[in-house]
Formats: structure tokens, C-alpha cells, sequence
């Protein structure tokens, strides 16, 4: 499944993926990684002021 991921930066940029199939914050919690078919954006979390997604991520199955 492809969803958005928006990333709003600590200068108030923005970095909208349209196309994502994953994004994962690293275990050290220093680096969000990003992943469309295209490419991997790795951004360190020190210049994230917050991220956002598509809703149906978490959307819950029904059976």
C-alpha cells in the first residue's frame, strides 16, 4: 500500500512523499527514514519540527 508522508522541517520547509510504502524512526530515535519505490530519504530528527501521514496507515482491518 502507498500512502503520504509530510515532514515539516525546524525552518518551516516542507517535504511532502507521495508515494511512500514505509517510514520508520530509527531505534536510536535519531534518524526518520522514509521509503517510496523511487528512493530512501533519510532525515536526522534534530531538523523535524513533526511529521504527518495518510490516516489509512492505521486504519484498523475489518474482518
Amino acid at each position: 500500500m502507498q500512502y503520504w508522508v509530510k515532514v515539516i522541517f525546524t525552518d518551516n520547509q516542507e517535504l511532502l512523499v507521495k508515494d511512500a510504502i514505509r517510514h520508520t524512526i530509527s531505534d536510536d530515535m535519531e534518524v526518520l527514514e522514509v521509503d517510496s519505490p523511487k528512493e530512501v530519504i533519510i532525515i536526522p530528527m534534530k531538523q523535524i519540527k513533526y511529521i504527518s501521514c495518510d490516516a489509512t496507515v492505521f486504519a484498523a482491518k475489518k474482518p
